[in-house]
């Protein structure tokens, strides 16, 4: 039987340091504002001494909110309430966004959907930064968006501003260490009022695959530093351990112990397909610092849309002025921004390269 919250004493607080400017959407008074919602837990982390580095985290903040028809950051908004009879996970979904395009797009709907079948009291979407991106050596990788960018073109589509002012979706910003420290801190302060709480690291099906080598960690888990748990979806893009027209039971991966099925109440009959949150597999890494659990849902449907992030790329970089908008409109969002900006940078390479020319 769950327990009754506490209020969180000294001990669980993270210090917090004077009020940062940079944190939006949360109001400065913490003692005005719910103590059932992630809200202060969240603000005490993000303003305490451990918010330090490259990119110290925050919330994004939109260059302009007058184009969408939403809650400014200004004024008060409605939380999600933490369940007091109910674990409370809070997912994050990081990301290269390079650039940002309907398969994530379709996946964070795909989340909002289920949200109270998959107990996701709130979901942060994080960027990686530039020198991520571009470290990552992918095929027709030549351009990388600036972060703030990527930011701002998921923000233009009204479905992700919306949910952003609903609370239920945060962008984070910050570097690979912060932005994980600062969710650590938050969750660890929602764990000491007494409130269920998981700290959840969304993979795309790239990251587990059972060509791993048994003795190294799977994808780059243990780059993901502390979350308590992993999950992973067929419904964003396809696993090579499971094929739902084939199979009934996911193939065991190295490094990590059998699967088991999961048990809860979203899922139907042992051994089913479910068209909506997907059958619950769990199995144990133990290759990987903390041995997280991984959940993997087994589902028939796709939000993936079939977007390739190498198509997207290619056309980015060898489409003509005039044919890029005809090759992107249906495979990225905010086509049209994306547009204007990868237009602009080439028309700043040619001048540059005019100049050159010239002397």
């Amino acid at each position: 039987m769950a327990t009754t919250p506490n209020k969180p004493s000294s001990d669980d607080k993270v210090a917090a340091e004077e009020t940062d400017p940079r944190v939006s959407a949360i109001p400065n008074n913490v003692d005005q504002v719910p103590p059932n919602t992630i809200q202060p837990f969240l603000q005490k982390a993000l303003e305490s001494s451990i918010n330090t580095g490259e990119i110290p985290a925050s919330l994004f903040l939109p260059i302009s909110e007058n184009d969408h028809n939403i809650i400014p950051h200004n004024t008060s908004v409605s939380w999600p309430i933490l369940k007091s009879n109910a674990r409370n996970n809070i997912l994050l979904y990081p990301g290269s966004f390079n650039p940002p395009h309907q398969g994530h797009l379709a996946t964070i709907r795909y989340f909002s959907e289920r949200r109270d079948q998959l107990g996701i009291t709130t979901m942060f979407l994080f960027v990686d930064p530039g020198s991520v991106v571009k470290s990552k050596k992918k095929k027709w990788g030549d351009i990388t968006l600036p972060q703030n960018l990527r930011y701002e073109l998921f923000y233009k589509v009204t479905d992700i501003s919306q949910l952003v002012a609903s609370a239920w979706l945060q962008l984070l910003v910050g570097d690979m260490d912060n932005h994980i420290k600062v969710l650590r801190a938050t969750t660890d302060l929602v764990s000491g009022a007494g409130y269920a709480v998981k700290l959840v690291g969304l993979l795309g099906g790239d990251k587990l695959t059972v060509e791993s080598a048994p003795h190294v960690h799977l994808g780059n888990l243990q780059e993901w530093g502390p979350v308590d748990e992993f999950l992973i979806i067929n419904a964003r893009r396809p696993v090579d351990f499971f094929d739902p027209k084939t199979e009934k039971i996911p193939r065991d991966l190295p490094g990590c112990t059998k699967w088991k099925r999961g048990t809860e109440k979203c899922d139907e009959e042992e051994g089913t397909i479910d068209e909506g949150a997907g059958v619950l597999w769990t199995c144990q890494t133990l290759t990987v610092p903390g041995k997280p659990i991984i959940q993997f849902r087994a589902s028939q449907c796709s939000t993936s849309n079939g977007v390739s992030s190498t198509k997207i790329r290619q056309i980015m970089t060898e489409a003509l002025d005039e044919k890029l908008m005809e090759g992107l409109k249906d495979k990225v969002i905010s086509a049209e921004f994306l547009v204007e900006w990868l237009i602009l940078q080439r028309n700043q390479a040619r001048e540059v390269s005019d100049e050159k020319a010239f002397l």
